[in-house]
């Protein structure tokens, strides 16, 4: 690849950060052979799938900066806008696909639920679909909107291009909507001072912390669901009845907490790229 990939939503699995939603979403993708990708933007699953799970891919992405990083790993490349209803006529009937992922997308569609209802007529009979969201009743957007500081940044649970949010039971109701079940979940847990908003999380009171802290979703960060149709033979998973395990703390996410605090902001950004650029060599 001549050049690098974009910047905005590419990702590297770095040693030492914690569990991440696309190594769930990889996961969840092995043993499917014909995958429709949604959004797949500069690649960073495609890739994977590609080459981890063995997947053959059909990648629908709108930016032209991002189709060229998508190539290598595809069997096709669809440039087509998920806003847009005519998306689903570009990928064609031709092929049912036996997994459908939409990886952190849905949120910046401005009709999520169109989208995946659509999605769903090129799923297989024996099909499934993987969904990754981000869980907007994490325990720091609490913090935020008790401090009156609803303020979104340029990445995390409150990126700026976000313009759809989901609780535990919005995203139950979204698959269950398209006619799909759940069937597995895996939580993306993050302890406040692991996240984007860990100065307002250590302004806030301990009462209100001890409050929130109630809620056994409060902790997660992302949500990967993987759900197939109604039809398919099997129970459904209730997600509201389906406590998330304790988050992973590693060592070299210690050292980022204190880094994060002691450093200044310019200059903790650029260690951060600095430590990502040496560590994906």
């Amino acid at each position: 690849m001549a050049a690098d990939q974009p910047s905005n939503y590419a990702y590297t699995k770095l040693k030492g950060q914690g569990e991440h939603a696309s190594d769930f979403i990889v996961a969840m993708a092995q043993g499917h052979q014909n995958v429709l990708e949604l959004g797949a933007g500069p690649g960073s699953v495609t890739r994977r799938l590609s080459t981890e799970a063995g997947c053959k891919v059909t990648a629908v992405e709108l930016m032209d900066e991002f189709l060229p990083h998508l190539s290598p790993h595809c069997t096709r490349v669809v440039q087509a806008n998920l806003d847009d209803p005519s998306w689903s006529d570009a990928v064609g009937s031709d092929i049912q696909y036996d997994l459908i992922i939409a990886g952190d997308v849905l949120e910046h569609l401005r009709d999520p639920q169109a989208t995946l209802d659509a999605a769903s007529q090129h799923l297989s009979t024996d099909g499934a679909v993987v969904v990754s969201l981000p869980h907007i009743g994490h325990c720091v957007i609490h913090a935020c909107l008790m401090n009156e500081d609803f303020a979104y940044q340029s990445w995390g649970l409150l990126d700026r291009t976000h313009i759809r949010f989901f609780g535990i039971r919005n995203m139950q109701a979204l698959m269950n909507s398209a006619g799909l079940k759940i069937i597995d979940v895996m939580h993306v847990c993050r302890e406040p001072e692991d996240t984007e908003y860990a100065a307002v999380w250590r302004a806030a009171p301990s009462d209100l912390k001890a409050a929130i802290e109630q809620n056994p979703f409060a902790k997660v960060y992302q949500t990967v669901i993987k759900a197939v149709p109604f039809a398919t033979q099997g129970a459904e998973i209730s997600l509201i009845d389906h406590s998330p395990d304790a988050p992973r703390v590693t060592p070299m996410m210690r050292l980022n907490r204190a880094a994060k605090r002691l450093l200044p902001s310019s200059l903790y950004r650029l260690a951060r790229r600095v430590y990502g650029r040496v560590l994906s060599r």
